[in-house]
């Protein structure tokens, strides 16, 4: 059973897939309470479901690739519910802030977006995103070795882009040219 605040389906915004179509499946709870998050929907009311109701319920819609997201699904073991969703043919993605990678090891895509970067973890996901505004201490991203891809993202208002956070990390993507930007694209163009 998992604690479900939504599920929507839309164009994913961020990281290596963005514009692409997809389910998107919002988990409830957190493990942490950080002042900038940008969906406090995870504190809210939630649905209990299992496995087959939201199976069901994704199967209205067209797209094959299901991002779960949260809150923070590693407070939940998903592999087993990760494994009903390959059988069906979908692509799995997490959006995580690194807490259990071990209860999200069978996704095909991990989003990392660590929060402590004093202790970011090497292993257990697939693509990096740091939440970058004009006042963060950039060092620590450039320290960072690794040759997945590493994505900074402006830290944006809850339901709008930052410009001068945004300005801040094109100038930054500009002059170290392995970072990457993810700008929240749905945030431009005003859906979910």
């Amino acid at each position: 059973m998992l604690k479900v605040v939504e599920i929507f389906y839309s164009i994913q915004g961020e990281g290596f897939f963005s514009g692409t179509p997809s389910l998107f499946l919002r988990l409830h709870g957190c493990n942490l309470a950080c002042s900038f998050c940008d969906d406090a929907l995870h504190t809210g009311d939630y649905k209990t479901y299992n496995f087959c109701e939201i199976l069901d319920e994704i199967k209205a819609y067209p797209a094959k690739q299901i991002i779960i997201t949260g809150g923070e699904p590693t407070i939940y073991d998903l592999n087993e519910f990760i494994d009903a969703l390959h059988v069906e043919g979908y692509f799995v993605c997490i959006e995580s802030n690194g807490y259990r990678f071990e209860n999200v090891k069978n996704a095909d895509w991990v989003t990392y977006s660590p929060k402590d970067w004093d202790a970011i973890k090497k292993d257990g996901w697939s693509e990096i995103k740091f939440i970058v505004s004009k006042d963060s201490d950039i060092d620590k991203i450039l320290s960072f070795q690794t040759k997945k891809p590493v994505f900074i993202q402006p830290l944006n208002f809850f339901d709008k882009p930052n410009f001068e956070n945004l300005d801040f990390c094109i100038d930054l993507a500009k002059k170290y040219p392995h970072l990457k930007l993810s700008i929240q694209m749905h945030k431009f163009l005003g859906v979910r």
